[in-house]
């Protein structure tokens, strides 16, 4: 047997059809593929449901759980149970391209060292409509993956104490032994929906904080880092008149920034750099704290990372400020930058001890909304290499053709 898909579900019935005849169609020899459902106690017709698909295909089996042993045990338990040289987890709720086990089989084969491989996925809503394409390494979720088993089970499996954040545990505590990679084909569905395990915010903050002081953080959590945001916005510009605080539906545009950074989970300090008393004043009432830039750096050619150096030194020098650990750089004349996407990628940079993250399109370009960096690659002459991404939609201000544009996306 070659693969085994490991599929966990409670209470998932009006979705496990789906997902079983994407799985049980696959073009892949069934003779050697298995799909196991574990059912985890459910209330609801799962049982009912796979029973009736059994009966048609004898790669089929059912686990059913005596009692609720959440999601982490019940793959345990599907692992365990399984005849596949690899093994991959697919949610109850999901489902998946016809190609999805050839694809990633394949793809371990012919790279044997690896723990396993990931693919890209697209998001959908209830009714499979496409909302969004996710990069699986830059944006993880807890499916989707094809484990080698051998690896999998000398790791001691997924930790059966994670009800939540099970995925992100075994990373965590496999990142400095093995590699996963990814093949960059959207190959899984993620459904989202209001019974998402995701959507337990408290239980899945708990999880989260839990990895970061066992794995991630050397005993410390994201809440423990000192973040700070600093905003450049020199007064200089030329196609636009005052650009940084040009009324963008009736806010400067240097006041969307420092609201976004304002509302961060992560960020308590806000810093505007400028040589501009009037952006200055701008940024002082939006709530930001302000940093004079000197005049040398402020000209046409100056990099941005050079101001932002200047800003940290003058933070790092004054002894009524705190040192920042982490450093947020935000584009002036970005207002689509928002607070979500800021803590995402503070969140990425701590949880995977990266030294920068940094903004990319959804073409996964790099744009100049924001960079994320450890207070240490601020001052670093070369570019990071250990450093990651997030996809964010944004835009540059710099014309009013801009401007009309950014009010109409504001707008909704």
């Amino acid at each position: 047997m070659k693969v085994s898909i490991i599929v966990t579900s409670c209470n998932y019935g009006q979705y496990i059809e789906r997902c079983l005849r994407s799985l049980l169609e696959q073009n892949f020899d069934r003779q050697h593929y298995e799909v196991i459902v574990v059912d985890d106690a459910s209330t609801d017709n799962t049982v009912e449901l796979v029973e009736k698909y059994k009966k048609k295909y004898s790669n089929l089996r059912l686990i059913v759980n005596e009692k609720n042993i959440g999601v982490a045990a019940s793959s345990n338990v599907g692992i365990r149970e399984s005849f596949g040289q690899y093994v991959v987890r697919v949610d109850a709720d999901d489902y998946v391209n016809s190609k999805f086990v050839t694809f990633l089989s394949d793809y371990l084969e012919a790279n044997n060292g690896l723990l396993g491989v990931a693919c890209d996925y697209i998001k959908v809503n209830d009714e499979e409509e496409v909302l969004g394409r996710f990069h699986a390494l830059y944006d993880p979720i807890s499916c989707g993956i094809m484990y080698r088993k051998d690896f999998l089970v000398a790791a001691g499996l997924y930790n059966d104490d994670f009800r939540h954040c099970e995925e992100r545990e075994l990373r965590a505590r496999l990142k400095e032994k093995y590699r996963i990679d990814c093949l960059r084909i959207p190959l899984y569905r993620y459904r989202i929906h209001g019974k998402n395990k995701t959507t337990q915010l408290a239980e899945f903050t708990n999880f989260a904080e839990k990895i970061e002081r066992d794995y991630l953080g050397n005993g410390s959590t994201l809440k423990d880092k000192h973040v700070v945001a600093i905003i450049p916005a020199r007064g200089g510009s030329k196609r636009l008149k005052d650009k940084n605080i040009y009324p963008v539906l009736g806010k400067p545009l240097l006041g969307w920034g420092i609201e976004s950074c304002c509302n961060s989970k992560y960020i308590k300090d806000v810093y505007v750099t400028s040589d501009s008393e009037k952006i200055l004043d701008v940024a002082k009432e939006y709530g930001a704290k302000s940093i004079v830039r000197p005049p040398e750096l402020a000209e046409d050619k100056v990099f941005k990372m050079h101001a932002v150096i200047h800003a940290v030194e003058t933070i790092l020098n004054d002894p009524q400020e705190k040192k920042p650990d982490i450093i947020v750089v935000v584009q002036a004349n970005s207002p689509g930058v928002m607070a979500v996407d800021l803590d995402r990628a503070i969140e990425k940079l701590f949880n995977y001890s990266k030294q920068e993250i940094f903004s990319v399109d959804n073409n996964l370009n790099q744009n100049a909304a924001f960079r994320i960096l450890t207070r240490e690659a601020v001052f670093q002459r070369d570019l990071s290499t250990n450093c990651g991404v997030v996809e964010t939609r944004d835009y540059d201000i710099h014309t009013l053709e801009d401007v009309a544009v950014a009010e109409l996306y504001l707008k909704g």
